[in-house]
């Protein structure tokens, strides 16, 4: 696995051992930044919830990103994204959370006070399958908006299996667009900013599976 593109481009990163993980691979996250355009990560604030390596959020600190929140509940996982911040050496722009990221709290406000522009949500394909899992996220986005850490008009990513129905657009969110990738599906949703973004019609896309 490699950071696709920006300042780190072609950096090889660690991943997570074992199976408890399943990484996004390269052509479905390059295909992802290409789709939130080439500014979207320039001065970001980023959460990235499920985290596991931390491809994604490094893939945006890579871009011009400011900072990075990086949230997971696996040792192996916050162990894997330290060596990469360590190694590209971004550990001045990051805070890594050994946490449950359904269960935000205020340990996860910005300590500057700026709201998360850019957010990452990768969970297990299990969880935006079942109904219970569903109800969870919805509730997680309802938490982190209830905590004020989210910037108007940010955009928040959520995937999960192709055919699977994740539930969203989460309260206080519009769905922006969904792309599918072989067994992988990209929903992207906005946070209420009226006049800032345009809802396009959701379309599917063919490609290499997540």
């Amino acid at each position: 696995m490699r950071i696709v593109g920006g300042q780190f481009r072609s950096r090889a990163l660690s991943t997570p051992k074992g199976r408890s993980t399943r990484p996004m691979t390269d052509r479905v996250r390059e295909n992802l930044f290409n789709l939130l355009g080439p500014d979207a990560c320039t001065r970001a604030v980023v959460l990235d919830l499920f985290c596991g390596s931390g491809a994604l959020g490094l893939e945006a600190l890579s871009r011009r990103a400011d900072a990075c929140t990086f949230v997971d509940v696996g040792q192996a996982a916050v162990a894997a994204v330290a060596r990469n911040c360590d190694r590209l050496g971004l550990t001045d722009r990051v805070r890594i959370e050994r946490r449950d990221a359904l269960r935000p709290g205020a340990w996860l406000v910005p300590p500057d006070g700026r709201g998360y522009t850019l957010i990452f949500v990768d969970p297990p394909y299990k969880i935006p399958a079942e109904e219970e899992g569903r109800r969870r996220l919805a509730r997680m986005a309802r938490r982190l908006l209830d905590l004020g850490c989210v910037a108007p008009g940010a955009v928040a990513m959520l995937r999960a299996e192709a055919g699977v129905d994740p539930g969203g657009p989460w309260e206080g969110f519009d769905l922006l667009d969904t792309r599918t990738y072989g067994t992988t599906t990209l929903h992207l949703m906005v946070k209420h900013a009226p006049g800032k973004f345009t809802r396009r019609s959701p379309t599917g896309e063919g490609g290499p599976g997540g």
